[in-house]
């Protein structure tokens, strides 16, 4: 079963805060060196994220402000924990970013919506990671078939 923690990770609009390497960098000091020298800047300035939920939608962002739009009408507004719960779902607030659509993990939140709805918390965390691995890698199948729903 999900602990609280991993539950706490998972984003209303479907995205997996512990996949990210801003989350993972808050306590992986190598990450947190590998990315100061790939942005040239001293690891103290690495920008790290505690997650969504955690930061109720105020990400990459210091001083709190602004609140997600997707976040502050599936929490704020309509107190739900998904977007897919919602009777508009999908709608617009979901749609993937053209610009480095193939670069963004966000142009995933409606897929991973369906499938949390589909396999549930606990199921949908036990493929996600290796589901999101394949998408960074371009490989959208695995040895013997497509990734299945």
């Amino acid at each position: 079963m999900a602990s609280d923690e991993e539950r706490a990770l998972i984003t209303p609009c479907g995205l997996y805060c512990g996949s990210c390497p801003l989350y993972k960098a808050q306590t992986d000091e190598t990450l947190r060196k590998k990315m100061a020298e790939q942005q040239g800047i001293p690891v103290e300035k690495v920008f790290t994220c505690a997650g969504c939920r955690p930061l109720q939608g105020r990400v990459l962002v210091s001083g709190g402000e602004p609140v997600c739009d997707t976040y502050a009408c599936a929490v704020d507004d309509k107190k739900m924990e998904f977007c897919y719960e919602c009777e508009d779902f999908p709608c617009l607030k979901l749609a993937p970013c053209a610009d480095r659509a193939q670069e963004i993990p966000h142009n995933t939140k409606v897929y991973n919506l369906i499938r949390l709805q589909k396999l549930g918390i606990d199921d949908w965390l036990e493929t996600h990671a290796n589901q999101m691995r394949q998408y960074y890698q371009g490989k959208k199948s695995k040895p013997g078939g497509a990734i299945q729903l």
